[in-house]
């Protein structure tokens, strides 16, 4: 594998990877609060039934998809993070930098997450299976839970949390800003 030429921390300036551990930070502090504060799938309205902090456990992937899939899930994960930081150490002109540090964030923020086993009204330690199956939980924690149409797919959108939430305003910010007829050149 070939390195990029552009030096890394021209890419990865300073600010940027200091953002991104704000967010792996602002991410880690929620769902650890959510942990200590709730049990496993307690369900508190916020805003009636439109918003609840509703305490899941993701083993799977986006949207809950394949369920029970820890451990493929951290692979991909990880191999996610990494071709990212290549993709965009070799293509540090596409997008804007902010979209790519949410993503970043967002993604650091959901890798670590996984390498704990969650005590829910206690706290974590760190490991990848439960000793105690319906006190401790592995997976992804997920609190964001809102209220959706019915008939689009779910009965509720499926719970999230801050990284979530930085990969999806990443993509967005990303969406909006790539220069489409560039990346069609290379």
């Amino acid at each position: 594998m070939k390195l990029p030429n552009t030096p890394f921390f021209s890419v990865f300036k300073p600010g940027y990877l200091a953002f991104v551990a704000f967010g792996l930070f602002l991410d880690l502090l929620t769902k650890y609060i959510i942990i200590t504060k709730m049990y496993a799938h307690e369900s508190i309205p916020v805003l009636g039934d439109f918003f609840r902090l509703s305490l899941t456990f993701n083993t799977g992937f986006v949207f809950g998809l394949f369920q029970d899939n820890a451990l493929p899930s951290l692979f991909a994960t990880g191999f996610a993070i990494v071709f990212l930081i290549f993709y965009r150490w070799q293509n540090s002109d596409l997008g804007n930098v902010w979209g790519w540090n949410f993503v970043m964030a967002g993604a650091f923020g959901n890798f670590l997450d996984k390498f704990f086993v969650k005590i829910p009204g206690s706290g974590f330690r760190f490991g990848f299976s439960p000793e105690k199956p319906g006190i401790e939980f592995i997976g992804v924690v997920d609190f964001l839970d809102f209220e959706w149409p019915d008939f689009l797919l779910f009965d509720r959108w499926p719970a999230f949390n801050v990284a979530d939430s930085c990969v999806s305003i990443g993509i967005v910010i990303l969406l909006f800003t790539m220069d489409w007829k560039e990346l069609d050149k290379k």
